[in-house]
């Protein structure tokens, strides 16, 4: 495909990358006559086919592009123009055109078409001079040419050069070239004609018919006169100028050259600068940029002293101080695009100024507006849209170049849709000062806004309220701030969030806000058992206003135990991953809120009776051991009961009721020591745990099956409690609501323990 309108999106709205080039542009200026024909070439690349190729013409330099004609028939690379004609001169602009759709231009070529008409704009007029005169004027004018004709005076069929008292008359660049004698005589008689001459066109000289001037009074001398108004002169680097001062007088007038009013101008050997006719004109040599500025053409011959003001304007090649290169940028991000460059221009009249600027996309200006802006050279971009990418150039332009650079711009859709996080429930205490935080994630940076109800919070909503904003890379975090909280702000808050250029991303949370008055707090915790390699999830039950601060521990440990390997805390939960022996023992946890006392409760975690007893290390050991001596102890003191109590079958006692029921206890409940703990069920069988009496409650050991026999008693030692398995703060039934707003939740329960499933 070449050539195509179509732009195929990809499934993101991305556009094609645009990977167009121009590989030769036309040449930058050619001059020919008229009649002549002269050729442009142009190429180009492009990722998709060949690119298609037109040909667009305007007179002069213009940035209005619409006014730019296409050339019929200028469809490939190669551009013949035969036959030229006056107004088939200008400038040429190839255009590509690739299969995307993308476009770009090429500079300007520059076609000078040369000529010199035959008809003068003014011929000369004989003359017969009876009577003294100051001066006379010989009428002529050049006929049209292109570049201007330079004139010329013949007397007799000879040049006139440097002849003291005559010279041509300059009033504007559509009205000079007439001949001035100064203070005419009788010597000045004779046949005189006017000569225009252009050097770039075919023929070269056009010349008028000699006219008679009959001078028949001498001349009686008179003071200095201007005949040469103030003008100004443009010339390119490197070419030569004259500049003209252009006044006479009897006696002859000296002239003083200056560059502005007071740098007077070197005209000695071997120097750019020159003077002739009678210092009448400068002229400059290879001209320089730095010879730019006003010269001043001071005259005086002792009775008149006046100044010529010429103003001269150097036209440089324009260059690029900016190199442009390929760009991918973001979606909706502002961004600047760079072109500087250089070359006095004489488009501004100011001939310090820098080239005139022109941006476009694919082939268009970029009109100035809220999404573009040129300064200073620069295009100052609020964001691309996704159909935006494309073929950007930076056309400089002066009066006689028009020149370009070019980079091809991708836009990637790096939109993220907004999401919101924050905590759903803010808790706030009367007449203390509360920060409610929303994170809003998204790209471009969204922009979030606050609601209680159906209500936007303003400036003006409250007093109290205040909200503020932290943008990061990638998301912002809004924070409303409310200062002695009330209990009439207790109800549901809504922090909405919306991309800044894409309004339809949208995003919300809603956030119940509750007001209470303090309660200190309180926490409970309960055992559980688990099994090998499975996953723990043990919870506290916590209240208190605010919602107090959960800390665990394990072991009296002063370090709490914090997210890490197969360690997760989150609030009152402690997840536990892959279950090990180590995990076991006692968890003591932490509530605190600020007011009064902090709360603590702890509970022991126990391996399950279906785990085998699994030791590691010198731990192992001693437990091993432990576990020995245990079955040790209860086989001697079986023994010894068995012998101490032991009555032939024939003489034995019928256990009184009072027996009975102490065996009926025994079988329900447990037994223990300081060191033993054993607990029986139905069928004989039972566990026995090792107890150790330290810190806040007992440090629990691994639990050891065994199996009793049916005939033989259980002993109870006393000091140990029945139940040491619970140590609890306050339970909810505590709690006292009686100060909260019926309508307003203070306090906060949490699930009770339990064993989660292996994940």
């Amino acid at each position: 495909t070449s050539g195509t309108e179509e732009m195929l999106l990809s499934p993101s709205g991305e556009k094609p990358k645009p990977e167009l080039t121009l590989t030769e542009e036309p040449r930058a200026s050619t001059m020919t006559t008229l009649g002549s024909s002269v050729t442009l070439v142009c190429n180009g690349s492009a990722s998709l086919g060949v690119p298609a190729i037109s040909w667009l013409f305007t007179a002069e330099i213009t940035s209005d592009i619409s006014s730019w004609t296409s050339i019929v028939g200028g469809t490939s690379g190669t551009l013949i123009l035969g036959n030229l004609q006056k107004d088939e001169g200008g400038y040429y602009f190839c255009k590509l055109t690739d299969g995307y759709g993308y476009k770009l231009i090429s500079r300007g070529a520059l076609v000078v078409v040369t000529y010199l008409d035959a008809d003068f704009f003014t011929y000369p007029e004989a003359q017969t001079v009876t009577e003294e005169e100051p001066y006379i004027r010989i009428p002529c004018q050049a006929p049209p040419s292109n570049p201007p004709a330079v004139m010329s005076w013949y007397k007799d069929d000879v040049l006139i050069e440097n002849v003291e008292n005559m010279f041509q008359e300059y009033v504007s660049s559509e009205e000079y070239g007439s001949l001035i004698i100064f203070n005419p005589s009788t010597s000045d008689s004779g046949e005189y004609a006017c000569e225009a001459g252009n050097v770039h066109a075919n023929p070269e000289e056009r010349k008028t018919s000699a006219v008679t001037i009959d001078i028949q009074v001498d001349g009686t001398g008179t003071y200095a006169q201007k005949f040469v108004q103030d003008h100004y002169v443009l010339v390119k680097k490197g070419d030569d100028a004259v500049l003209k001062a252009g006044a006479t007088g009897y006696p002859v007038p000296d002239y003083t050259w200056t560059l502005g009013v007071s740098v007077e101008i070197d005209v000695s050997d071997g120097s750019r600068f020159s003077t002739s006719d009678f210092d009448r004109e400068l002229r400059i040599t290879d001209v320089r940029v730095e010879d730019r500025g006003t010269y001043w053409g001071q005259y005086n011959n002792g009775f008149t002293d006046n100044v010529a003001v010429v103003r001269l304007y150097v036209i440089e090649d324009i260059e690029f101080d900016t190199v442009m290169s390929p760009q991918t940028v973001e979606h909706l991000v502002p961004l600047t695009f760079d072109c500087q460059c250089s070359g006095t221009p004489f488009t501004s009249g100011d001939p310090t100024a820098p080239p005139s600027v022109l941006w476009l996309r694919d082939g268009q200006p970029i009109v100035d507006g809220d999404a573009f802006k040129v300064e200073d050279g620069s295009l100052i971009i609020a964001g691309l849209e996704m159909d935006e990418a494309g073929m950007y150039q930076c056309f400089c332009y002066n009066t006689l170049e028009i020149a370009q650079t070019y980079m091809p711009v991708t836009v990637k859709n790096m939109t993220v849709p907004v999401s919101i996080a924050g905590k759903d429930v803010a808790e706030g205490v009367y007449d203390e000062h509360i920060d409610i935080l929303c994170r809003a994630n998204g790209y471009p940076l969204p922009v979030v806004t606050w609601f209680k109800g159906n209500a936007e919070i303003t400036a003006d909503y409250d007093m109290r309220y205040s909200i503020s904003q932290d943008n990061f890379n990638d998301y912002v975090i809004s924070t409303l701030s409310v200062i002695s909280v009330e209990d009439g702000d207790a109800g549901i808050l809504t922090c909405r969030a919306v991309n800044q250029k894409v309004s339809t991303y949208t995003a919300e949370l809603e956030i119940e806000f509750r007001v209470g008055h303090e309660i200190p707090p309180s926490i409970s915790l309960s055992d559980i058992s688990i099994q090998l390699n499975s996953a723990i999830s043990f919870e506290a039950v916590a209240y208190g206003y605010p919602s107090p601060v959960i800390t665990w521990y394990k072991d009296l440990s002063l370090v709490p135990i914090t997210t890490g390997g197969r360690f997760y805390v989150d609030d009152t939960t402690l997840f536990i991953d892959g279950a090990q022996n180590s995990d076991t023992g006692l968890y003591t946890v932490k509530a605190s809120n600020g007011v009064g006392a902090d709360a603590y409760a702890n509970a022991t975690i126990t391996l399950g009776s279906n785990n085998l007893i699994v030791m590691s290390s010198a731990g192992g050991a001693c437990g091993l051991l432990f576990v020995v001596s245990v079955l040790i102890l209860l086989y001697v003191l079986f023994r010894q009961k068995q012998k101490k109590n032991y009555v032939p079958p024939n003489e034995a006692v019928t256990p009184s009721e009072k027996e009975i029921e102490r065996r009926e206890g025994d079988k329900e409940g447990s037994i223990g020591s300081g060191e033993l703990n054993l607990k029986r069920e139905e069928d004989n069988t039972g566990t026995i745990t090792g107890v150790l009496e330290a810190g806040p409650g007992p440090i629990t050991e691994q639990p050891v099956p065994v199996t009793l026999y049916p005939d033989v008693p259980t002993y109870k030692a006393t000091g140990i409690p029945a139940d040491t398995s619970t140590s609890s703060g306050t339970t909810s039934e505590d709690s006292d609501s009686s100060s909260y707003n019926s309508d307003t939740k203070i306090v906060k329960k949490m699930k009770k323990s339990k064993v989660a499933p292996a994940r």
